[in-house]
């Protein structure tokens, strides 16, 4: 079982401050990420086709990779105030990512009661060589399994997890407003093709690789300790990738303090009395020296393994 360190100097009543949900610094932060989202998803589109529109769309594939932290938030109910607000919010950010909200909320908890140890949610994944890492970062296998994942839930397969009447319930509704969802957005695909195409469908593609480039680094490498100070990984970043992603590069201090709102992990990585011991400085930093790490393995003819999204 994942076990927090007892940071002895970290004040309490500054974890109570940073566990408050503030409505308006969500509002406001939903608002900036939407509208760089928009100005992406119109630059795509005056661009036509071209490399223009491709790191636009990169670029609102990054934003939309963000909703799951959102979601994320809502999981541990510190988006919003009210447990129903989070419970809508939950669904409302992680609908357009096609993944059912209380499927990940239930399976993301047991993650944090299990981290880097048997039962965790998130298994131990690792790549055998360079050519399985890079494959998972075109996003093909996330999607596959996404959909596969989809059309289980749509025959009644729910994880070990839902394991009640009310999570099943809770579970069937998201699968039905997820499914309701998709179906929309194909219909106005049939009718709207273009508008789509760079609006949702492309961003949609592009957010699975981000989703796997910026989630690999919050535990690759470290199964098999109960400790969070060895089995879970923090990147520092810049402020604009902290933007769009919520703060959930402070992969660490969240695991160590759950129930702070995400738009204050940057404060409390600042005030932690002593540095988490695993960090990085950038995503970047951090995908360079695996891709050299596998790299020098490099085995020829290994499969790589099944490669799911974070549950944060």
């Amino acid at each position: 079982m994942s076990e927090p360190r007892q940071d002895r100097r970290l004040d309490t009543s500054l974890l109570r401050h940073l566990a408050k949900a503030n409505q308006r610094r969500v509002v406001l932060h939903a608002a900036g990420v939407l509208a760089v989202y928009a100005v992406a998803v119109v630059v795509a589109m005056q661009a036509g086709l071209g490399a223009t529109a491709v790191v636009a769309s990169m670029v609102s594939g990054v934003v939309l990779a963000g909703f799951l932290n959102a979601a994320h938030d809502c999981v541990h109910r510190s988006h919003l105030r009210s447990k129903k607000a989070n419970r809508i919010m939950g669904a409302v950010w992680s609908t357009p990512l096609l993944v059912n909200f209380s499927v990940y909320r239930y399976q993301h908890l047991v993650h944090h009661r299990y981290t880097g140890v048997e039962g965790d949610t998130e298994p131990d994944r690792t790549y055998p060589g360079l050519p399985a890492y890079l494959y998972a970062l075109t996003g093909i296998s996330l999607w596959r399994h996404t959909f596969a994942t989809i059309a289980r839930n749509c025959r009644g397969g729910y994880p070990a997890s839902i394991n009640n009447e009310q999570r099943r319930a809770e579970a069937v509704a998201d699968n039905r407003a997820l499914c309701g969802w998709l179906l929309a957005a194909l219909a106005l695909t049939v009718v709207f093709p273009r508008e789509l195409a760079f609006a949702y469908w492309l961003p949609l593609y592009f957010a699975g690789p981000a989703i796997i480039f910026l989630a690999l680094p919050e535990h690759y490498g470290l199964w098999g300790s109960p400790d969070i100070a060895r089995n879970t990984r923090t990147v520092r970043s810049n402020p604009a990738t902290r933007f769009l992603l919520w703060n959930a590069n402070y992969h660490a201090e969240h695991h160590r303090y759950p129930a702070v709102a995400t738009l204050n992990l940057h404060r409390l990585h600042r005030a932690m009395p002593e540095p988490h011991p695993i960090q990085e400085s950038s995503y970047l930093g951090f995908h360079v020296k695996l891709a050299r790490e596998l790299g020098a393995k490099s085995p020829a003819g290994q499969e790589e393994p099944e490669t799911q999204g974070s549950t944060s």
